[in-house]
């Protein structure tokens, strides 16, 4: 074929698009000389895509010894770029230099475009510095080669320097200026181009000025104005784009308003896109995915599921990841589990955002057992997994994988991230391992404030209170200042009464700080005065804070009523209920209160609210109306709400088991004990102590050895204090007064006061004198201060008629200053509770009740009992006469109850101190004389009269 002809047809079937005819046709000709061809067929590939093809072409044209022309160098450099092939570029680049072609404008345009596309972007602005000559493609290569490799301030700055020479700025070069702009937030250089962009034209479609905004323009002004936070200018711009088919566009504008916040509004565009039939893609779903967790509409969420899926949507990992996330903050991880095995393939972001949910979702085994299919199928963990399961492993008993987590994150060096380290700590306390703890802790590199605070937390948490004051010195030293987190953290800590001075200390950091007034601040430090005793002081900071909520009203109510501040405690609940809504937690805050002062009628009331309030379903409300009725008494309501609790926890049965003990019925005791041991609930220590509690106070030697045998062998649980306590009270409460001092000093820990005084009543009971002189030297030497354990002696010698050591007794007590301390006894009568104090005749129905002694003491003498005045020696000088016998507090408010409340009631009566045999023995036959059942609760215990009879079978 001839070459003219050759060379036509060529180029004809090129402009026709017909590149395999132009090739075939090409491949035909004996000798191709003409480099126009060689060029128009490369050109020709490179509009094909095909640019290898038209790389070798150019090698080909190089080997039949044909020299290029600038043209046919532009286009090998082109189809090179979009190789992404440097080493090949680079090689040309070395070609074109020799021939002489790298000052021409073309050429230097495709060199620049070359460099950029690959990252050489150095290269390419040395390029663009040695041109002699640039135009407007010069410019706008560069400064796209800027923008496409992160170089933004470098793009403005050529934008800058385009501007002032006067050079032409076309809708090229706005393209890639303001995503620049957007990227550095200038948004005043942003609002000159968008000026610049309105008065020269270039923002408007060129078929109709007013048809509306360009829009690839339009969609880059735009993300510029979402970029910078502006929200308004980037709607006004939407608003005025002439296409709205630009899918993009509502992307950017619903993706800047889920950024601020503004959820309902992404959400009504989304709607409008609808409504204007515009297809979504994955961007859109995910944003509009966005908005509807961020505003927790769970049905809107489900509804917009199932649109992507009709859509197509529903497999793209993107949007499932989304899904997963959604569902799991809407706590429906059961639906985010479904997405996430549903989806054909997961990328890592999908395996951390169901572990996360899991967890977060309190399935914490599910989570492990995600985290562990994750490394059988080998994907890469990175730090986010970490922190996504970490939480898991401290919640579960799969610990074990925390270690492997620490493991890993040291072999690859991710335990150099804070927040990793700080996840770490935090496993570590929960799974009590403080050593760990310490050891992070003592050897990362940085510590933040959440750093310090977790470790404070730590310390909190082992109970090591005395080390958080160390550390928050240690923390002032590091330049760490604690900000709310840390102080709340060491309040906590801080909140006992031996650390007052330290808690004041951090209160007055708070002031100084201006945390004080701050909501959990305030708390903490009410929480922190009233732990300590010192409710003065909670008080005063719940009068300073400014916005009191439910946690403050609960916070100084619990407080009133750990102190025994009844009354109070009972008085801020009234003010309560004018300005809040109580909730469960309140009802456990103020039944204590109820039970403190046998108030029935009280806990009555607030059982009325919390049914009505819908609160009896929470374990802890539920536990705390059982506990008020057992110490108010009322033992079978107690036992009825037991019985109609559908989950009982632990809590629940030993409460019910120490009812029964503290009213002396250790048989039923014992028998819910072994249910609850058949119903598969596993006893505690507290358990423990509450069956062993009730032995004693029955009797029940054999029972009680038991239980206390297999709490250490059967169940491994060390005895406490307050166990061997049990088991010192029960020898001595049947006699076995001998056996309980060896048991005493057999013990492997320290006994303390209340242990060797219960020996000593034991003694009293027994009238075993010699062996009481020797356990109050222990108990003497304990707590000297204490004057009701000298009255118990003195009352032991006075029933032994040993006179002179009741004088010197005395003596011994008056020398020290000590003072008796004052009983008293109260009860409740139609809503108001009235307390009685020993020989104090100054009630209303003083006379009245006098009267009503008087004649109950003339009928005991007249049946034969006579008071044994030997025993209430330290109320007068030298003998007790009848008369001040008849004054003792609990005496004067059975009396009370017997006048004032209507026969077939049970008089209710509360002591501060344990009752005394005189008192006791009058309870007895008033019960049987006036035919009343008389419930009286003591320091140690509920004795129940009836018909002459008391439930404690004389062991008070």
């Amino acid at each position: 074929m001839e070459s003219v002809l050759g060379k036509r047809l060529v180029l004809m079937y090129l402009k026709c698009g017909d590149l395999g005819s132009a090739r075939r046709v090409f491949d035909e000709m004996p000798q191709v000389s003409d480099v126009r061809v060689y060029t128009s067929l490369m050109s020709g590939y490179a509009k094909a895509g095909d640019f290898q093809e038209g790389v070798l072409l150019f090698r080909q044209l190089h080997c039949c010894g044909i020299s290029p022309d600038a043209h046919a160098i532009s286009c090998v450099l082109k189809c090179i770029a979009s190789l992404g092939n440097i080493m090949d570029g680079e090689v040309v680049h070395g070609y074109l230099e020799k021939l002489g072609f790298g000052t021409q404008c073309a050429v230097a345009n495709a060199l620049i475009a070359l460099y950029s596309r690959c990252g050489q972007i150095e290269d390419a602005l040395q390029v663009f510095y040695g041109m002699h000559h640039r135009d407007a493609i010069t410019w706008n290569s560069a400064i796209s080669g800027c923008f496409s490799n992160k170089w933004h301030g470098r793009a403005v700055d050529l934008f800058s320097k385009m501007w002032f020479e006067g050079l032409e700025i076309n809708s090229v070069t706005m393209v890639s200026v303001l995503p620049a702009c957007a990227e550095l937030g200038y948004e005043l250089v942003g609002k000159v181009v968008h000026g610049y962009c309105v008065k020269s034209g270039l923002l408007w479609e060129l078929e109709s000025f007013q048809s509306g905004i360009d829009d690839a323009l339009g969609s880059k002004l735009v993300f510029m104005y979402v970029k910078c936070g502006d929200l308004g200018y980037a709607r006004k711009v939407f608003d005025t784009i002439a296409s709205k088919n630009n899918v993009h566009a509502w992307n950017l504008i619903m993706g800047g308003y889920a950024k601020v916040g503004e959820f309902e509004e992404g959400l009504l565009l989304f709607e409008q896109m609808h409504d204007i039939r515009i297809t979504p893609d994955e961007h859109t779903i995910s944003c509009l995915l966005k908005c509807i967790t961020s505003l927790s509409g769970v049905r809107d969420g489900i509804v917009a599921h199932g649109y992507l899926v009709k859509l197509g949507f529903g497999v793209q990992c993107a949007i499932c990841n989304t899904l997963i996330s959604f569902y799991a903050k809407s706590n429906r991880i059961e639906d985010a589990l479904k997405v996430f095995d549903g989806m054909p393939h997961r990328d890592i972001i999908s395996w951390n955002s169901i572990i996360s949910g899991c967890a977060s979702n309190g399935l914490y085994d599910k989570a492990i057992e995600l985290f562990l299919r994750m490394c059988i199928q080998g994907q890469e963990l990175d730090s986010a997994t970490m922190l996504s399961v970490l939480p898991a492993c401290a919640q579960s008993r799969y610990w074990f994988v925390g270690w492997v987590v620490h493991g890993y994150s040291v072999k690859t060096g991710l335990i150099g991230e804070t927040s990793l380290a700080n996840a770490l700590l935090d496993m570590y306390s929960n799974c009590s391992d403080w050593r760990s703890t310490n050891q992070i802790f003592r050897s990362m590199d940085q510590k933040n404030v959440v750093s310090w605070t977790a470790m404070i937390t730590s310390y909190t948490r082992a109970g090591l209170f005395d080390k958080v004051a160390g550390l928050l010195q240690e923390m002032g030293l590091d330049g760490i200042r604690p900000d709310i987190f840390a102080v709340t953290s060491s309040l906590h800590s801080f909140a006992g009464g031996e650390y007052l001075k330290q808690g004041k200390s951090v209160h007055g950091y708070a002031v100084r700080n201006g945390m004080e007034n701050i909501l959990p601040v305030a708390n903490a430090l009410m929480e922190m005065y009233a732990r300590c005793g010192n409710m003065e002081d909670a008080r005063l900071v719940f009068d300073r804070a400014m916005n009191k909520d439910i946690i403050s009203w609960n916070t100084l109510i619990g407080g009133y009523s750990r102190n025994s501040l009844a009354n109070e405690s009972f008085g801020l609940f009234s003010d309560m209920l004018l300005q809040f809504r109580p909730n469960a937690v309140t009802m456990t805050c103020i039944l204590p209160a109820a039970a403190s002062l046998s108030s029935l009628e009280r806990g009555r009331e607030i059982h009325a609210y919390a049914l009505r309030r819908g609160y009896l379903e929470d374990n802890y409300t539920s536990n705390a109306l059982m506990d008020m009725y057992v110490k108010c008494g009322a033992l079978l309501v107690a036992r009825r709400l037991f019985d109609r609790l559908t989950k009982k926890n632990l809590i629940s049965w030993t409460i019910m088991i120490a009812g029964y003990g503290m009213h002396g019925r250790g048989g039923d005791a014992i028998a819910l004990f072994e249910q609850m041991r058949g119903n598969g609930v596993e006893p505690d220590a507290a358990s423990f102590s509450a069956i062993l509690y009730a032995c004693c106070h029955s009797g029940l030697r054999d029972e009680g050895w038991r239980f206390f045998n297999a709490m250490r062998n059967e169940h491994r649980i060390d005895p406490k204090l307050k166990h061997y306590a049990c088991i010192v009270d029960l020898l001595s409460h049947t006699g076995n007064l001998k056996e309980a001092f060896e048991f005493i000093e057999s013990m492997p820990i320290e006994p303390d006061s209340s242990i060797w005084v219960s020996l000593l009543h034991g003694c009293r009971i027994y009238r075993d004198v010699k062996l009481a002189e020797k356990v109050a030297e222990r108990v003497f030497k304990l707590e000297p201060e204490n004057t009701g354990y000298y009255v118990l002696l003195a009352n032991i010698y006075a029933e032994a008629e040993r006179w002179e050591a009741v004088r010197k007794l005395k003596n011994k007590i008056g020398g020290r200053g000590l003072r008796e301390n004052t009983g008293c006894s109260w009860i409740e009568v139609r809503g108001k509770v009235h307390v009685f104090a020993a020989d104090n005749r100054n009630h209303p129905q003083g006379n009245r009740i006098a009267g009503f002694l008087d004649d109950a003491a003339r009928r005991m003498r007249e049946e034969g009992h006579y008071p044994r005045k030997k025993y209430a020696l330290m109320g007068a000088n030298d003998a007790v006469h009848d008369e001040a016998l008849c004054g003792h507090s609990s005496k004067l408010a059975v009396a009370f109850g017997v006048l004032n409340l209507s026969k077939g009631r049970p008089i209710r009566v509360t002591k501060n101190s344990r009752v005394c045999s005189h008192c006791h023995e009058a309870a007895k036959f008033i019960s049987k004389m006036c035919n009343r059942e008389i419930i009286l609760r003591d320091s140690n215990r509920f004795h129940h009269f009836e018909d002459g009879r008391c439930s404690c079978r004389g062991y008070c």
